[in-house]
């Protein structure tokens, strides 16, 4: 015999359960569902919580002009650093005869052929931040043409020995900040790298690379 109870769904070939009533065919009665009321103040405190905690996170990548222009100088400085003193495909112990900065941002930091003045030039304070944070590397000069240091018929550094380093623009996210750099120094020299740059302790600080990077 088969058994229904208003706690449980049908039950076929067990025994009885307490207070089940036999089925004797048809269609089982209708189970009583409870009905929901409104909701309770802590459910309304918990989805409230919740938000605030959403727009909290979706809050970090929106800086306001101030923050960002600080943002900016701080992480130019480290992407820069971390590119010249540790990955420039040589070893931490490299130096360059002379550092060569693009003095302006693009968005094709790679390509050592462009030419042309980006509409996003290095501040005062961008450009004092880097010199400051590579200074002790080698001579640093800023540039505004790559071509005028690439010989075209070798694709050799005219000065020999010399890094040409270019930026792009900083990409913000909820997480931080991304920013691709690339290094040049021969037909055959040079890395293209996109850092995750993230702000702790008042410091914009280099966690890891992102994306694919490339050697030459």
């Amino acid at each position: 015999m088969s058994y229904w109870s208003d706690e449980m769904p049908l039950i076929v070939g067990y025994p009885p359960v307490v207070n089940a009533k036999p089925w004797l065919g048809g269609a089982p009665p209708e189970r009583t569902r409870s009905r929901s009321g409104p909701p309770s103040v802590l459910s309304l405190l918990a989805t409230a919580l919740i938000g605030c905690l959403l727009l909290s996170a979706c809050g970090n990548g929106s800086l306001t002009e101030a923050e960002r222009v600080s943002a900016e100088v701080a992480i130019y400085a480290a992407a820069t650093r971390q590119l010249v003193e540790f990955d420039n495909t040589f070893g931490a112990g490299h130096r360059f005869s002379q550092i060569l900065i693009v003095d302006h941002l693009h968005p094709d930091a790679g390509d050592t052929m462009q030419e042309g003045q980006s509409p996003d030039p290095f501040t005062d304070d961008q450009r004092s931040a880097i010199v400051a944070a590579i200074g002790h590397l080698g001579p640093i000069t800023f540039i505004s043409s790559q071509r005028e240091f690439i010989r075209q018929d070798s694709l050799a550094p005219v000065i020999p020995g010399s890094a040409i380093i270019a930026l792009d623009p900083a990409e913000f996210d909820s997480d931080g900040a991304t920013v691709r750099v690339n290094l040049w120094c021969g037909r055959l020299c040079g890395t293209s790298i996109t850092y995750r740059v993230v702000e702790r302790a008042d410091s914009w600080t280099i966690t890891g690379k992102e994306g694919p990077w490339i050697i030459y």
